[in-house]
């Protein structure tokens, strides 16, 4: 999932193509067009919230850090766990060097795995078979056909 300022447009957007059922990388991006941008002046926050509670929070520089110019696409990179079902909202803020403040935000239900077989239910936090898996030691593989688990 990207948060993306474009250097050329002066917009700022969400991009959360990329998520999955337990969350996602996120990155910082520059669409700078080729150009070195100057950074002197800009801060950037991401905050994201699964179900109104906190999961991941950056701000950009650091703490310590002073921004003076790029020639990078990306200039940070996390991680942000959730889980399927689960109510995401991303909030992105960029102040620019000229002093402008920009918002984006992005709200989706965190998706949930691919089904693995008609017959499964959802159970919450995972497909749920309608045959218990044998717990006698030994692998199985389920038939979906005789809905029954055969030894692998």
């Amino acid at each position: 999932m990207d948060m993306i300022f474009d250097t050329a447009t002066g917009q700022l957007s969400i991009d959360p193509s990329a998520v999955n059922s337990w969350g996602a990388d996120l990155r910082a991006v520059l669409s700078r067009h080729g150009n070195t941008v100057n950074l002197k002046g800009v801060e950037m926050r991401l905050t994201v919230t699964a179900d109104g509670a906190e999961v991941f929070d950056l701000s950009l520089p650091p703490a310590g850090v002073r921004y003076k110019q790029t020639d990078q696409d990306v200039i940070a990179t996390g991680r942000v766990k959730w889980s399927p079902d689960q109510q995401v909202v991303v909030n992105a803020w960029c102040k620019t060097a000229s002093g402008q403040e920009l918002t984006a935000t992005a709200t989706f239900a965190a998706p949930r795995p691919l089904q693995p077989y008609p017959s499964w239910t959802w159970g919450g936090a995972s497909w749920v078979p309608p045959v218990p898996y044998p717990v006698d030691g030994q692998a199985y593989v389920w038939n979906e056909d005789s809905q029954e688990w055969i030894l692998a």
